[in-house]
């Protein structure tokens, strides 16, 4: 079985379990847990010594609001957004009388005449152009991206449009036999090459893949639909990935997966699906409309959406696995990816806060809320890091030391393990790695928190190219947390010892100090993988030389 039917397997289960009652008693006991912990908090009987006690509780509102508001978006979220009319226009998508008989018979058909046939919506012709946007990504895996956009059914035109001017990126696409781009004046990164693009093209619609996800040949079939709703600017598919090699891509990958699975379908409900750059297909009247792509940040994709949905346009989100990339492998690529995602949600919440945005519905309001404001997460992991800590040093306790600690597990855990309990059910397990890596991100969103409040521009680059830097040049505010709870644990076992006490702070902090303690060993085993294959390069080229200097032609 390939990998592309495995993840469509694994999201139909996904959503099939969504609709099960059980994930309603889950997310309704975890509503409930939440209200009962939160009550807990605020009881004065149970509060510690004040500067612990503001700083869990700051921490824990946020995490509370933030869980409440992912809850509601679940259980709003388990209906089909295909009605009637969406597979009325399948069926007359390729001008035959069934649409699944024409689907059969195309992949039947040799790849010329099935990416060659006519498609009609409101059963008026339409032209399709399909995006790759390119920026140094290694040719063979632009390669591939291009000859899967090339053999999409249906009739398109697909274009590379290339930022970084690479002859040998427009000799390959003039092999395969696909459109070219270049534009002169790189400015505004991705947001800006598509546009120029727009410029060059005429199409009623157009599909963006970023250069690592090969699309399946359905998914035309499967979003252009959709567009018998004359007020929908786009369709959004998620994003899926296939490289599980590593610490890095299998945990940012399942991270992923929870997103798409269980949070973006929810947001249909509510008409606030959001685009996420890839696997993307725009109507164009609705993009001229805003004036094209925004520019004006990183993060083009949900300014768009959000300019898109303030005009009153709407949005679907389907969770069919059309096309499949590759996730960030190494932590260089995870911190610039997570960076440029966080600071983008920063820019909206600050400069644009959805909750007074008064052209959106009170519902999307809520929901752009919920989005931008996630990556304040950071900020909570950081204050509940510091609690053992200020009990170890210190003395001080957030919760009174007169509870006993039994109580409070049992208010913690009516909030935190339903959600676990909620991802074994509906994801099919729960991988710790993700977790790891969730909590050692908050130092990324903290530095996006202050790039988005100073204004600071931030390079753009794609996933995943070729780069030798050193992981520790992107993770060295972990590796100082790692250091300090390291010695603090090592406080807190010394002070136990002395006291003959024990206390529940030094446990979270060992833990939280094996937690940090395997993210530096991560990056350690990278640093050294990446020396080795620098190495490996450099005799490469060293030898590559000495041959041309003998005359041997290579």
């Amino acid at each position: 079985m390939n990998e592309s039917v495995e993840l469509e397997e694994s999201a139909n289960r996904i959503e099939k379990n969504l609709t099960s009652p059980t994930v309603t008693l889950v997310l309704l006991v975890a509503t409930f847990g939440a209200f009962v912990y939160l009550n807990y908090l605020l009881q004065p009987a149970y509060r510690g010594d004040p500067l612990p006690y503001i700083l869990a509780l700051t921490a824990e509102i946020f995490l509370i609001i933030q869980g409440l508001l992912s809850f509601w978006t679940i259980l709003s979220g388990r209906f089909n957004p295909r009605n009637f009319e969406y597979h009325s226009a399948q069926a007359e998508l390729y001008n035959a009388p069934v649409g699944k008989s024409a689907i059969k018979i195309l992949r039947k058909k040799e790849a010329a005449i099935a990416r060659s046939v006519k498609m009609f919506v409101h059963q008026k012709p339409i032209t399709v152009a399909v995006f790759i946007p390119v920026y140094g990504e290694p040719l063979e895996e632009v390669k591939r991206t291009a000859i899967a956009a090339k053999n999409i059914y249906g009739l398109h035109e697909t274009y590379i449009l290339d930022d970084g001017d690479s002859d040998k990126i427009a000799k390959m696409a003039e092999d395969i036999g696909i459109h070219y781009i270049r534009r002169p004046i790189h400015n505004h990164a991705k947001a800006g090459n598509i546009n120029y693009a727009l410029g060059q093209t005429k199409n009623d619609y157009f599909l963006i893949l970023d250069a690592d996800f090969i699309a399946e040949p359905t998914i035309l079939y499967e979003t252009l639909p959709f567009f018998e709703n004359d007020n929908l600017a786009f369709v959004q598919t998620p994003q899926f990935y296939d490289n599980h090699d590593n610490f890095v891509s299998t945990a940012a990958s399942f991270m992923q997966n929870v997103f798409y699975s269980l949070i973006q379908s929810g947001k249909n409900r509510f008409n606030a699906a959001f685009c996420v750059g890839t696997n993307v297909i725009f109507r164009r009247s609705a993009i001229d409309a805003i004036g094209g792509i925004h520019e004006a940040s990183k993060s083009e994709d949900i300014w768009t959406s959000l300019r898109l949905h303030e005009l009153g346009y709407d949005s679907i989100y389907i969770p069919t696995v059309l096309a499949v990339g590759k996730t960030p492998e190494t932590l260089k690529a995870y911190s610039k990816q997570q960076l440029r995602w966080a600071t983008g949600s920063f820019e909206i919440f600050l400069r644009h806060n959805p909750l007074f945005a008064r052209k959106l519905t009170i519902d999307q309001r809520l929901q752009y809320f919920a989005t931008t404001s996630y990556y304040f997460v950071g900020f909570s992991v950081l204050l509940l890091l510091m609690l053992p800590p200020l009990q170890i040093y210190f003395n001080l306790s957030p919760i009174s030391t007169s509870i006993p600690v039994w109580q409070w597990a049992i208010m913690y855990s009516g909030f935190y393990v339903t959600q676990l309990i909620l991802a074994f059910y509906t994801m099919g397990g729960l991988k710790i790695k993700t977790l790891m890596l969730a909590n050692t991100s908050f130092p990324i969103y903290i530095k996006a928190f202050f790039n988005a409040l100073s204004r600071r521009e931030q390079a753009w680059s794609a996933t995943n190219t070729v780069s030798y830097d050193s992981p520790f040049n992107y993770v060295r505010m972990q590796v100082y947390v790692y250091i300090f709870l390291f010695l603090t644990t090592l406080v807190g076992i010394a002070k136990a010892i002395y006291t003959d006490e024990f206390s529940i702070s030094l446990a979270w902090n060992a833990l939280n100090t094996v937690v940090f303690g395997y993210f530096v060993w991560v990056a350690q085993k990278e640093a050294y993988t990446l020396r080795r294959q620098r190495t490996k390069i450099k005799k490469a080229a060293k030898h590559e030389q000495r041959l041309i200097k003998k005359g041997v032609t290579l």
